[in-house]
């Protein structure tokens, strides 16, 4: 079990989201459990931190940029939940904002299971 205080639980997501916004797909395997599980959007999940670092690395490859504005975190038992905003540039250059939820399951301080809940349908409709 990891408990997290508010504090930690929003430093410790700040950490993560800036390794993300990197676009450096290794800055954020730290993070990641050897097994850990992944489920973007409605894609299928991938497992293990090399899969999910590979499967990063391709869609940081389909856009310009990614920023993330965190908004509220929560911490309870094993779980950090985080609602954001969530900003990609697009290969032309023009933006779309759109919110989000992630819920980790950690163990010890690494998260175990990643789900991230957003719609990404208008990124790839422009």
């Amino acid at each position: 079990m990891s408990n997290f205080s508010p504090k930690t639980a929003f430093d410790y997501a700040s950490e993560v989201y800036e390794a993300v916004d990197s676009r450096d797909e290794q800055r954020l395997v730290p993070f990641l459990t050897e097994g850990c599980t992944f489920v973007y959007a409605n894609n299928d999940p991938v497992i293990g931190r090399a899969n999910i670092a590979e499967s990063s690395k391709q869609f940081m490859s389909s856009i310009n940029g990614i920023k993330h504005r965190l908004l509220d975190v929560w911490s309870f038992d094993d779980v950090i939940v985080s609602r954001l905003e969530v900003t990609y540039t697009r290969k032309d250059g023009s933006t779309l904002t759109v919110p989000a939820v992630t819920i980790w399951r950690m163990h010890i301080r690494q998260i175990d299971d990643y789900r991230i809940y957003i719609d990404v349908a208008p990124l790839f409709a422009h």
